[in-house]
């Protein structure tokens, strides 16, 4: 894979069965590698010591429900993902980007060759390579909870974090895809939970139900009527 995009240059490459993206500045001749590790420091910090104070957690959570089935309909780099599995929840992840996707396949089987995790990791995260909205048309899982947490393009002039500068990149000429909430909202049994920076507008300019507040982030609750 070899991609040109505006004053980047963007291929995989694979060293000893990991998968690395390497991000070359056409300008500065600068070369950035990026990889997905599951158990990371950060990572592995929110898995095993941070559960009970992720609010994403308390977001997808369903009163009396045992068995709550997520739909993660934007998988990106699949970090909420893997927290939401560590937490014992069964994971579907949608990712259309097909270097996304290889990103997040090639970190799933390095993941399933760790001793401490691997029993129960694969019945949790499981990948698809599609568009959500077709994935909706198809697929025979009726997600309890679908969560988005889409792209948000600001216009600052600073640079984000290497990961996310990344991700801006790979996606930066993807379409988008139009009427996610709308449809997310119909297809979900109980409810649709969005990730967005504390200011940002709402998706698609719906009003949620209710907001759960980060310092950051923010997570919009719409149940489902």
């Amino acid at each position: 894979m070899n991609k040109i995009y505006k004053n980047f240059k963007i291929f995989l490459l694979n060293i000893n069965n990991k998968l690395k993206i390497c991000k070359l500045n056409l300008k500065n001749k600068k070369i950035t590698f990026f990889t997905i590790n599951f158990l990371s420091g950060k990572n592995n910090f929110r898995r095993k010591y941070n559960r009970k104070k992720e609010l994403i957690i308390k977001a997808v959570k369903i009163k009396n429900s045992k068995k709550t089935i997520i739909l993660d309909a934007t998988a990106g780099l699949g970090k909420d993902s893997f927290i939401l599995a560590s937490s014992g929840y069964k994971i579907f992840m949608i990712e259309k980007n097909k270097i996304i996707y290889q990103l997040l396949k090639n970190g799933l089987k390095r993941l399933y060759k760790n001793m401490e995790i691997n029993m129960w990791i694969k019945k949790k995260m499981i990948l698809f390579h599609d568009d959500s909205l077709n994935f909706f048309k198809h697929t025979k899982i009726i997600p309890d909870v679908i969560y988005l947490d889409p792209m948000f393009l600001n216009k600052k002039k600073t640079l984000p974090k290497k990961d996310m500068s990344i991700l801006k990149i790979l996606v930066s000429k993807q379409k988008i895809t139009k009427n996610l909430l709308k449809k997310s909202i119909k297809f979900t049994k109980k409810k649709v939970v969005v990730k967005r920076p504390i200011k940002a507008p709402y998706l698609e300019n719906i009003k949620p139900t209710y907001i759960i507040y980060g310092t950051k982030y923010r997570f919009d609750i719409y149940l489902k009527n």
